[in-house]
């Protein structure tokens, strides 16, 4: 320890040492911000009681002691500290794991993985049942490719907490990258059970069960899906596929109409409903609609000025489709290359080759 600066407060002298950051990084980090239960653990201790009763006196006469304080926390230092104090895990009986574990996440979105695990080590020698810790760790080594211990982890984290639906997700990512759509499937199954409002991962459970040409449990999905969301065309566009598949043209139909009198709420639907309104023929109101999403967005959205163009050359407005194509091909032939399948489906050869696309 070593002495900063002495502040005169009223008639008395405080010392500010650079023990006192530490300790203030402790309060926030472990006791969300409450001297009351950092006093708990640490009244005993002469050294740290000391510290808090001064950084309470400062607080009730001078200023709140915030991150301004401290910032940016450095775990290693921080875990240096603690060493050389010789605080140990077992010393945080009242503490809550919240903020190491928002640390870690924070590391971790950084690609820094290697302290993230650190981080992860000591909550789980502090409280070896907080299940996030787990789950982000198992989380963590899936992105390394270790799919066995990632796996492990993310077993423990829901057998200690199954409300932890994080975890479901992750493992199910993690066996449909195995190429087990059944587990995977399984999983996710679990975490829309917890999370019912979990709406991507109705995607990816119908994408795994699409996999193995299960269209019934396709279409169970999507269903259960758009209860939850009606407006959602991409869901009504995958359905009336999966209607399709196990012979349901019917109700195919019948959704196919839906969408054709729906207008698109949601930028990720407005291909599959351009798609169907394109096949019938719906080029001006596709050219109105893409349009005006591309009035009101503040960024250059290149599938929708691929929409824009199929509309105006199937209008026979080829300036302005030879002038849009112009501009995409300036900006980023490559998607034009990977949308030729889109091409072919809706324009014929001679049109292909008028705007120099084919």
């Amino acid at each position: 320890m070593e002495r900063v600066i002495i502040l005169q407060v009223q008639d008395r002298e405080i010392e500010i040492t650079t023990d006192t950051p530490f300790v203030i990084i402790l309060r926030d980090l472990m006791y969300e911000g409450d001297w009351q239960l950092m006093k708990q653990d640490f009244g005993d201790k002469n050294m740290l009681a000391k510290e808090i009763e001064k950084c309470e006196y400062l607080e009730s006469h001078v200023t709140l002691l915030n991150e301004t304080v401290y910032d940016p926390i450095c775990f290693d230092e921080l875990l240096e500290w603690l060493e050389d104090k010789k605080i140990s895990p077992r010393n945080f009986v009242h503490a809550s794991l919240n903020g190491l574990y928002d640390l870690a996440l924070d590391y971790a979105d950084r690609d820094l993985h290697e302290v993230a695990f650190r981080i992860i080590k000591y909550i789980l020698d502090v409280d070896k049942n907080y299940a996030p810790a787990y789950e982000l760790y198992g989380s963590l080594l899936l992105e390394k490719g270790d799919f066995e211990q990632g796996i492990r982890y993310l077993d423990k984290a829901v057998e200690i907490d199954p409300w932890l639906v994080e975890a479901y997700s992750s493992l199910g990512e993690a066996y449909y990258n195995l190429g087990d759509y059944i587990k995977a499937a399984s999983y996710w199954e679990r975490e829309i059970e917890y999370a019912p409002d979990n709406k991507f991962t109705y995607f990816m459970l119908a994408e795994a069960y699409r996999k193995i040409n299960l269209y019934d449990r396709v279409c169970s999905v999507l269903e259960r899906f758009l209860k939850i969301d009606p407006n959602s065309i991409l869901g009504l566009y995958e359905l009336m596929e999966a209607y399709d598949k196990v012979g349901k043209n019917d109700q195919a139909r019948q959704i196919e109409e839906r969408i054709l009198k729906m207008r698109p709420v949601y930028a990720s639907d407005v291909e599959v409903w351009s798609r169907v309104q394109l096949k019938h023929g719906n080029y001006l109101t596709v050219e109105e609609v893409v349009t005006q999403m591309l009035s009101d967005s503040t960024k250059a959205k290149t599938h929708l000025k691929l929409l824009l163009f199929i509309s105006y050359l199937k209008q026979g407005k080829l300036e302005e489709a030879k002038q849009l194509i112009q501009e995409m091909k300036d900006q980023n032939i490559w998607y034009l290359y990977g949308k030729k399948e889109l091409f072919s489906e809706f324009l014929s050869e001679e049109e292909m080759q008028i705007c120099g696309i084919s």
